[in-house]
């Protein structure tokens, strides 16, 4: 039976997973775009080679990237013992948000090289928005239980 503990290991596993993909991928990169650079045939407003800024948009990714696997594995280690609405569960959605939204800002830049970097711009700054939305519902749900732990 499915209950909190297992999903809670679950999305540690997910993370732990994720966040030695990216350790590994890390390493990988100017090979992976050098072979992207090879097949893709140009669209953007800038038609040259995409190595130098597909590379820069990368890492600048991956170090956001890494930034928020640290958050969320602070926020499931809060999560797993029972501190739920807490200042410390909304600083981690916060610093999650404000990643997507960095790397949001990456792929616009790098937009002008290949239009589809667009759409992966727009899904990063949406996710950040909505990150940002259930962190001021988390800030209020901390100021309400901050309340009722005062009141008699």
């Amino acid at each position: 039976m499915w209950n909190k503990s297992r999903s809670i290991k679950l999305s540690n596993i997910l993370v732990k997973g994720v966040c030695f993909i990216l350790i590994v991928l890390v390493f990988f990169v100017p090979s992976m775009v050098r072979w992207y650079d090879g097949i893709s045939v140009g669209g953007g407003i800038i038609d040259t080679s995409v190595f130098m800024p597909l590379c820069v948009t990368l890492y600048i990714s991956w170090v956001f990237g890494m930034v928020c696997i640290g958050a969320l594995w602070k926020l499931l280690s809060n999560i797993d013992g029972d501190l739920i609405f807490i200042e410390q569960n909304t600083k981690c959605l916060r610093i999650i948000s404000w990643c997507c939204i960095a790397v949001g800002i990456a792929f616009f830049v790098f937009g002008f090289w290949r239009w589809l970097s667009f759409i992966v711009s727009f899904v990063a700054v949406f996710f950040g928005l909505i990150l940002r939305v259930l962190k001021n519902v988390f800030e209020k749900a901390v100021l309400l239980r901050e309340e009722n732990d005062y009141t008699i």
